[in-house]
C-alpha cells in the first residue's frame, strides 16, 4: 500500500472532492437564509403597509400609532416621475424610481397588487414602494398635497406608494448568517488542511517505519553474508597467491583479472561491516583543505578548489577520507568519458557550520531516483555497489552533519557536505571525550 504510487492522489482527490462538497453545501444554506431574510423583509413591508394603509383610510392619528407599532418612518405618494405628492412621517422629497422599475416590471407580470422591498445600505432603512390606482382620503392636515393647503376631498389618481421602516434588524440577521457562513467555510478550509497534513505526516511515517524495517532485515541479511562471504574469499587468496608462484608466466594476464575482482569483493565485504558498524569512529582534529587536496591529487581528472580560508573538523580519519573519497569519485565518473568540470568549494555558514560543495557538470540524477539515491544497494553505475553513498550519509549523520545531492543549475550534481566546524580541536590521534 505505501508503494502505491497512487494512494497520495486517490486520497487528495477524495478529500478535496468531500471539502468541495461541505463549502458547497455552507454556499448553499447561506444563501438558501439569505433568501428567507429577504422574504421575511417582503413580507413584512406587505404587512406594514398593509396595516398603515388600511388605518390611513380611517384617520390620520390611527396611522401614525400604526406606524409606530409596525416601526415604519413614513409613508407616501408620488407622482410618476418620483416627486412627492404627499406623506406622512418621514419621507425623502424624490425617490430614484429607476432603482426599483426592474424589479417592480417583474412584479407587476406576475401579481400587480405586491410591491417590492428593498434594503438602503447608506440609510440602513427598508423601503418598500409599489405602482396602484388608490383613492386616498384627506381629512386632516396632516396629510399635505400641496403647499397651498388641504384637500378634504377623495381624489382618484394614478400614484406611486412608498413606505420606509427600520432595517437594523434585517441588517444585523444578514450579518450574522454571513458571519457564520464566512466561519464555517474557514473552519471546512482549516479542517481539510489538518487532515492533509496529518496525512502526509502518516505516510511520511509508514514509509519511515518501512525503510527502518527494510534496513534491519538488510543489515541481518548483509551480516550473514559478510560473514560467510569473507570465508571463502580467505581461501581463494590463498589459493591465489599459490597460482602465481607455480603457473607459467602465460597465465599471468588471467591472474591479475582474478586478483582485481577478488580485491573489489573485499573491498565490497569492508563497506558492508563499515556501514553495520558503528559509525562515529574515533573522531579526531582533521585539517579539511588539506584532506581535500590531498584527494584530489589522486583523480587524474582536474578538479578546481576553493575556500575562504582553513578550516578543521571532527571527524575519524579514514571515515572522513571515506566521504570525500566516494563524493569525488562520483563527481570525475559523472560525465563517462568527457570532461566532469568539477569543482570543490568550502564556506562558512550559519550556526559555526562549514558546507562543502563537490560539483559536477556530469549527466545529473534523474528526479526519480534522486528521493532513493541514498538507499543502501541502489545504484545507476554498472559496476557499482550502490553502498557508498549510504555509508557516507551514515558517517556524516553520525557526527551531526547532513549528506545531500540535488540537481545543479545548468546540468550536473551538487553534493552538500553540511558539519559543525571544529572550535575546540582535539588532538591528531586522540580520542574524543564524549
Amino acid at each position: 500500500m505505501i508503494g502505491d504510487a497512487r494512494e497520495p492522489y486517490i486520497v487528495i482527490t477524495s478529500l478535496a472532492v468531500a471539502f468541495l462538497l461541505l463549502v458547497s453545501l455552507v454556499i448553499f444554506l447561506t444563501t438558501a437564509l439569505i433568501e428567507r431574510e429577504q422574504l421575511r423583509m417582503q413580507s413584512e413591508a406587505e404587512r406594514a403597509f398593509n396595516s398603515v394603509f388600511l388605518a390611513l383610510q380611517d384617520s390620520t392619528n390611527k396611522a401614525q400609532k400604526t406606524m409606530a407599532e409596525e416601526n415604519v418612518s413614513g409613508i407616501g405618494v408620488y407622482s410618476s416621475m418620483g416627486r412627492r405628492v404627499l406623506s406622512l412621517g418621514n419621507v425623502p422629497m424624490t425617490i430614484p424610481l429607476d432603482r426599483f422599475s426592474s424589479s417592480m416590471e417583474l412584479i407587476n407580470k406576475s401579481n400587480p397588487n405586491t410591491g417590492v422591498a428593498t434594503y438602503n445600505r447608506a440609510t440602513k432603512m427598508i423601503e418598500y414602494i409599489r405602482f396602484s390606482r388608490l383613492t386616498i382620503l384627506l381629512d386632516t392636515g396632516q396629510l399635505t398635497l400641496t403647499e397651498s393647503g388641504l384637500l378634504p376631498t377623495p381624489i382618484d389618481f394614478p400614484d406611486v406608494l412608498y413606505l420606509i421602516f427600520d432595517g437594523e434588524e434585517y441588517h444585523q440577521r444578514l450579518v450574522i448568517i454571513g458571519a457564520i457562513g464566512i466561519s464555517s467555510s474557514l473552519v471546512l478550509i482549516g479542517l481539510f488542511l489538518l487532515v492533509l497534513n496529518i496525512y502526509r505526516s502518516n505516510r511520511r511515517y509508514r514509509e519511515t517505519i518501512a525503510k527502518q524495517e527494510s534496513l534491519v532485515n538488510l543489515g541481518q541479511a548483509a551480516r550473514t553474508l559478510t560473514h560467510e562471504i569473507k570465508n571463502p574469499l580467505s581461501a581463494i587468496t590463498i589459493q591465489l597467491a599459490l597460482l602465481k608462484k607455480t603457473l607459467p608466466s602465460e597465465y599471468d594476464t588471467d591472474l591479475i583479472v582474478i586478483d582485481q575482482e577478488l580485491n573489489r569483493l573485499t573491498q565490497l565485504t569492508n563497506k558492508v561491516s563499515d556501514f553495520l558498524r558503528n559509525p562515529l569512529g574515533n573522531p579526531v582534529q582533521v585539517d579539511l583543505n588539506e584532506l581535500l587536496l590531498s584527494l584530489i591529487k589522486c583523480f587524474d581528472k582536474p578538479i578546481a578548489f576553493s575556500s575562504e580560508k582553513h578550516y578543521t573538523i571532527t571527524f575519524d580519519e579514514d571515515r572522513a577520507r571515506s566521504v570525500f573519497e566516494n563524493l569525488l569519485k562520483n563527481a570525475v565518473e559523472s560525465a563517462g568519458e568527457g570532461d566532469p568540470q568539477v569543482e570543490v568549494k568550502i564556506t562558512s555558514g550559519k550556526r559555526n557550520l562549514l558546507h562543502v560543495f563537490i560539483m559536477d557538470r556530469g549527466e545529473g540524477i534523474p528526479p526519480t531516483e534522486l528521493r532513493k539515491i541514498f538507499d543502501p544497494f541502489f545504484t545507476t553505475k554498472i559496476h557499482g555497489s550502490g553502498i557508498g553513498l549510504s555509508i557516507s550519509r551514515q558517517f556524516v549523520k553520525a557526527r551531526g552533519g547532513n549528506l545531500r545531492l540535488y540537481r545543479r543549475e545548468g546540468g550536473g550534481t551538487v553534493a552538500e557536505v553540511t558539519l559543525s566546524r571544529s572550535i575546540h580541536p582535539v588532538k591528531k590521534g586522540a580520542k574524543e571525550t564524549p
